[in-house]
């Protein structure tokens, strides 16, 4: 029998790829799960180029399966799948990816609100502005939401009130939820493809 130096690879544990073809259907995976998270651009619309470093561990995870044998494939299946369905049902619910943005939104309207006032009072006007005074907001609610300063008029032309509405700058990424401030401060909100009218739920702080 011929007796070889050479040590033998462990048969038991690592697969019959090589490393080059590992990596090689690792990031392949990665790319195909990142096409399909970013369909429309929706992805990196929520959370921009400098988060795409969290595919590092969807990589991680694909090259360790490809590089062990089926029935270690098998038993990191078991282990990871119901991790992963707790983790992405406790974090990744609508509403969560969600509150960040509308927070923004709803205080932005009131921010709103809050420079109109100032601005009349600091000039001393009965009525109020024909545009918004110019103001700083977030840069959350700059990018989530578009704002649209609405004036009411008399019939003698003068501006008697307002409203702002915030509509979603992306629908189509799963944002629905649109909101419209008073003059008085009073917010209104809808999930349906519109802006908010006073018909709509009255936010109660």
């Amino acid at each position: 029998m011929k007796v070889t130096g050479e040590r033998q690879p462990n048969t038991l544990v690592r697969s019959q790829l090589g490393w080059t073809k590992v990596t090689a259907f690792a990031a392949l995976s990665t790319a195909a799960l990142f096409a399909v998270l970013n369909w429309h651009g929706c992805w990196l619309f929520r959370y921009e180029e400098r988060n795409l470093a969290v595919f590092f561990y969807p990589f991680a995870w694909l090259a360790l399966f490809f590089a062990v044998r089926t029935r270690w494939r098998l038993v990191l299946l078991l282990v990871t799948m119901p991790a992963l369905f707790v983790y992405a049902n406790g974090r990744w619910g609508l509403s969560e990816q969600n509150s960040g943005a509308e927070s923004a939104a709803f205080q932005a309207l009131h921010q709103m609100q809050s420079g109109i006032n100032a601005s009349r009072a600091e000039h001393q006007q009965k009525d109020y502005p024909d545009t918004l005074p110019s103001m700083d907001l977030s840069p959350h609610a700059q990018k989530y939401y578009r704002f649209e300063y609405i004036p009411k008029r008399s019939e003698s032309g003068e501006i008697v009130g307002y409203i702002i509405q915030a509509t979603p700058a992306r629908r189509d990424c799963e944002f629905h939820r649109s909101f419209t401030i008073t003059d008085e401060g009073r917010v209104f909100w809808t999930l349906e493809p519109r802006a908010a009218t006073f018909s709509d739920t009255y936010y109660k702080e």
